[in-house]
């Protein structure tokens, strides 16, 4: 509502709050953490818990994965703002997981942290999240124009 109250909706498409952490992917730091995990040959099989329940490294990086990618579609949902850049940022993000899976399964000296089949599964959340970002976004940008901008 417009602060007149006039009772009509206030659209302003580009207007986002978050500053420059807005373009930053969050699948950004799970890609950090998962490389800093395997440099300290940590086992992504190894579990942690007790004796009544026990989750292991890689579970719980794509337990990570998913919550992020739930965040990640937050960022474009707001009707009314244009978050394209923020979901194409997300969709490179995508890419540039599977290139690394890629490289890691070809062997690609460097690459062999990404050879792994968590990492896979990782990516696979990634780009599913980016490519539904981007419809998300479409979708609340239609939505906007067809309300017409005020």
């Amino acid at each position: 509502m417009s602060e007149e109250g006039h009772g009509h909706i206030d659209v302003h498409p580009g207007k986002n709050q978050g500053g420059v952490l807005r373009y930053v992917p969050y699948f950004l730091f799970i890609l950090i953490l998962y490389v800093v995990v395997k440099a300290m040959n940590l086992d992504l099989h190894t579990t942690v818990g007790n004796g009544t329940w026990a989750i292991s490294w890689g579970e719980v990086f794509l337990i990570l994965a998913a919550i992020l990618a739930l965040a990640e579609q937050m960022k474009v949902s707001h009707p009314g703002i244009d978050n394209t850049t923020e979901a194409l940022i997300m969709v490179f993000m995508g890419v540039l997981q599977l290139v690394l899976f890629v490289l890691g399964v070809a062997r690609v000296a460097g690459f062999g942290y990404f050879n792994d089949a968590s990492f896979l599964v990782q990516t696979v959340i990634s780009l599913a999240a980016a490519i539904v970002a981007v419809m998300i976004n479409a979708r609340t940008l239609r939505r906007t124009m067809a309300l017409g901008d005020n």
